[in-house]
């Protein structure tokens, strides 16, 4: 009887590595870092080394794509526009904390909505792909929860000079 339940186990285990790879998803993704600023960055990934999430309720903007590096207050403004003017101050203020506590010449600033929906994230995980840097929610503490209003999640980060440079 054993070996018929390792049998079944191991058709489901098929079938959803199956679905995985049909989909496009990697049934073993690679953890690059985290909120903590804890890392295992492979050959030229990019290195987080520090962030902040802004979350907010209704506060417009789709998740981006890619991560938008703050060169300068332009670009900050840029990235801020389509959000409401409260949540726009705030992330604006969680990059200025960020730049308070300091930027070395080797770190660079970035922002991108990671999320919208009921569940706040509560950290971010960064990795290069062919369209960028890329910055993706970590884990939430409670997914599946039922709102009326979604809320929308900026993460604002620190990375290791480079992290835009084609590695």
């Amino acid at each position: 009887m054993r070996p018929l339940d390792t049998l079944r186990h191991l058709s489901a285990t098929l079938l959803l590595a199956g679905s995985l790879v049909a989909c496009g998803g990697d049934p073993s993704p690679e953890r690059v870092g985290d909120a903590a600023g804890s890392t295992a960055p492979g050959a030229g990934e990019p290195v987080l080394v520090r962030s902040r999430l802004v979350t907010a309720t209704d506060a417009g903007e789709a998740p981006a794509g890619t991560a938008v590096r703050l060169v300068d207050d332009e670009a900050l403004a840029g990235f801020t526009a389509d959000l409401t003017e409260d949540f726009a101050a705030d992330v604006v203020a969680a990059a200025a904390a960020l730049e308070a506590e300091g930027l070395e010449d080797d770190q660079e600033l970035a922002v991108q909505v990671v999320a919208i929906g009921c569940d706040e994230p509560t950290g971010v995980e960064v990795r290069r792909t062919a369209d960028g840097v890329v910055l993706t929610p970590g884990p939430v503490p409670s997914p599946g929860r039922q709102c009326f209003t979604p809320m929308t999640t900026v993460a604002v980060v620190v990375l290791e000079a480079g992290a835009f440079s084609a590695g």
